[in-house]
């Protein structure tokens, strides 16, 4: 079981910042997650909602706003909004899941990653599956999962159908015939957000292949393969 911290590590810190990048190395993560949007003039920036209300207090959707006016703002924590080129660097050789929300940004997210030299360490997950489906198109050599919240074999389905590497799915939808189809069709298995311990080891015992997307992957180490 590999152990992937959610948002950074947002049980630890504030989610999709630099303080929670740092904070997942810190804590001896295996890969870190975080989610990406596009601003008004399409930078990728590193942002869970559409709006910026819950984190800042500010009653706008982040795509009706430039670079240039985002990188003015302070959340309610205290951070800045982040890029994705600022995030991968201060994610340096650590592996990367990138979960990209919204629509139309498989170019933005092509142009971003390309030519990265740590793109070896770098996954893409998205509940958009036609513009997964088309990044995936690229050929970048990136693998792609497919996210689902509710039904765990329209993400296996959906894996199939587009070619993709595997499915990125609520925990509590994984089920046995769910595991062995992913296996029988060689798709990878990573299931969100596991926060309590106890349920991260039965998923161990149960699906020994399985890895785990977690805001406290400090309290997660023992569960490491």
């Amino acid at each position: 079981m590999k152990i992937i911290g959610h948002r950074g590590a947002a049980g630890i810190t504030a989610e999709n910042t630099i303080a929670g990048i740092l904070a997942a190395k810190k804590a001896g993560v295996d890969a870190i997650e975080f989610d990406v949007r596009l601003t008004k003039d399409r930078v990728p920036v590193l942002c869970h909602d559409s709006d910026l209300q819950r984190t800042h207090g500010i009653d706008s959707k982040l795509s009706s706003l430039s670079w240039k006016e985002i990188s003015k703002l302070v959340s309610l924590s205290g951070h800045k909004i982040p890029t994705l080129k600022e995030a991968l660097k201060a994610c340096g050789n650590h592996n990367v899941v990138i979960e990209v929300k919204g629509n139309n940004w498989s170019d933005a997210l092509l142009d971003e990653l390309k030519d990265h030299p740590n793109k070896s360490k770098f996954s893409v997950i998205a509940f958009n599956h036609h513009q997964l489906h088309a990044f995936n198109q690229q050929g970048t050599g990136i693998p792609v999962y497919v996210l689902e919240q509710r039904n765990s074999f329209d993400a296996i389905n959906a894996a199939r159908v587009y070619n993709f590497d595997g499915i990125d799915i609520n925990f509590w939808t994984l089920n046995p015939l769910t595991y062995y189809l992913a296996k029988r069709h060689h798709l990878k298995v990573i299931v969100y957000t596991v926060d309590r311990p106890w349920i991260a080891r039965l998923l161990k015992i149960l699906y020994p292949n399985v890895d785990i997307t977690t805001n406290i992957p400090h309290k997660m180490q023992h569960l490491r393969d």
